[in-house]
């Protein structure tokens, strides 16, 4: 990421835009991808999800070759999904367009909240302005299928201030809405230096009147903080709900996979730190534990 945000508590580093190491990381993450594709032969892709920290920093011809590559080992589905994670203070003119013809068929993009003060006491690098821009850029590139993150319960948060926001994020008529109570994740700036949350009271008001007001905007609840209008459900979303197999590849990724003749499932997680998942001098070193 450009910054790490107090309240985050991914697998994502601050990295000087200048000092991203695209090419070494791609060659990892392609030896990794060969490495994790063995087994699954004859078993088609539905999804693929380009997940935080930024993945759209990556430039598109690194996010097409990850795409050409599983697809050209695995096979997809007709109707296979690949979705990227965005954050709308980094989205360049023109990018949607590439990352669409590269093979991205669906864009996540971070707005987490359209009032400046409570991006910024969310330590996020955008501003509301920088939002709507976005969203231009994907409608631009044909990308109407999109999704947009949004918090509640942040600082000094109101619930009438909550119920802006998603009026404001309707308003942009987005295909899927993950929408997610601010929480104090171990390890992070914020469980350190907790900012003034609203009370339980407050939140779960907010919950309530946003669920509603979701539901009267023909979201469908499908998942704990995702809603989707009909058919527009997230396929890596549902996947992961329905207790699927899935493929983790990158530092610090999961991965479950059933073996279909015995029904054995086997869980992997991928080496957490970035410097030395790209140290690996062969594939199996990146892999820190199977179960």
């Amino acid at each position: 990421c450009v910054r790490k945000c107090p309240y985050c508590d991914f697998n994502s580093h601050a990295v000087p835009l200048r000092g991203i190491p695209e090419d070494a990381y791609l060659t990892a993450l392609l030896d990794d991808l060969d490495l994790a594709a063995r087994g699954c032969e004859g078993r088609p892709l539905v999804s693929m999800f380009f997940g935080g920290g930024t993945p759209s920093l990556f430039s598109a011809t690194s996010i097409g070759r990850v795409i050409d590559r599983a697809t050209r080992q695995l096979g997809a589905d007709a109707d296979f999904e690949v979705t990227l994670e965005a954050n709308p203070g980094t989205v360049e003119r023109g990018r949607f367009a590439a990352y669409r013809d590269a093979g991205v068929t669906r864009v996540s993009l971070g707005a987490q909240s359209f009032d400046d003060r409570h991006l910024a006491a969310l330590g996020r690098i955008h501003a509301r302005e920088e939002t709507l821009a976005a969203v231009d850029e994907l409608r631009a590139a044909g990308l109407d299928n999109f999704n947009l993150d949004l918090m509640y319960a942040l600082p000094a948060q109101a619930v009438d201030e909550a119920l802006a926001d998603l009026e404001q994020a309707l308003a942009l008529e987005p295909a899927h809405l993950s929408h997610y109570q601010l929480a104090l994740e171990p390890g992070t700036a914020f469980e350190r230096r907790p900012p003034p949350l609203p009370d339980e009271d407050a939140a779960w008001q907010m919950q309530v009147a946003c669920q509603s007001r979701l539901a009267d905007a023909g979201f469908r609840h499908y998942e704990v903080s995702a809603y989707a209008r009909p058919a527009r459900e997230c396929r890596h979303n549902l996947n992961y709900w329905r207790f699927g197999d899935y493929v983790g590849i990158g530092a610090g990724a999961h991965g479950k996979v059933t073996d279909v003749a015995t029904g054995t499932v086997t869980r992997t997680t991928r080496v957490r730190q970035p410097g030395r998942y790209l140290a690996a001098a062969q594939p199996l070193e990146r892999v820190a534990e199977t179960r």
